[in-house]
């Protein structure tokens, strides 16, 4: 579980650097994998022979959550403090350009479940993050730019995060007073 609020980012990134089985610290991964731009308009256009991977994570229009459970565990003060658990749903969007595109989306969509040590899936599951099984196929598109096109393919995988919240900062009764009534 995360904090309540997790910064899931960096998983996402390790685990496309996973899927590629590119060093996450080094220049071609930096070079390749991009978080999108959220004003489209100022955004940088590479050249259309090369390859380039934007993602980003939007949380789902029906962001009820999915399981919400409730502990009682002991603060720092020796208080019970319920501790609250919830998962919300995402989408994690991501768009392929260059001549590798469809090659790049498809590897990404296959290897992304892969578990264990140093893996995608374990990567994200330590941050908090599950990805949900068996996502569509990767659109493929030609995209105009100017007066040439440009490959591209978009894939969507729906994602589950875990928070983990403090329902309270005051305490709960831990022990229930004695109450003696006279009649």
């Amino acid at each position: 579980m995360t904090s309540q609020s997790p910064d899931f980012h960096l998983a996402i990134f390790d685990a496309l650097c996973a899927c590629l089985n590119l060093d996450k610290n080094s220049r071609e991964a930096i070079n390749l994998i991009h978080e999108a731009y959220s004003e489209t308009e100022n955004a940088p256009q590479p050249p259309r022979n090369r390859n380039v991977i934007y993602w980003s994570v939007i949380q789902d229009s029906s962001s009820d959550p999915v399981a919400t459970s409730q502990v009682m565990g002991a603060g720092t003060s020796g208080k019970n403090v319920p501790t609250v658990y919830v998962t919300l749903k995402y989408n994690l969007y991501i768009v392929c350009y260059g001549p590798l595109c469809e090659e790049y989306a498809n590897r990404i969509r296959s290897l992304l479940y892969v578990d264990g040590y140093g893996f995608p899936r374990r990567i994200l599951r330590d941050a908090g993050v599950f990805p949900v099984p068996d996502p569509p196929l990767p659109s493929i598109l030609r995209e105009e730019e100017g007066s040439l096109w440009r490959q591209r393919a978009d894939l969507t995988v729906s994602l589950r995060v875990s928070y983990e919240q403090s329902a309270s900062s005051r305490g709960s009764i831990s022990v229930v007073p004695a109450v003696i009534i006279r009649r």
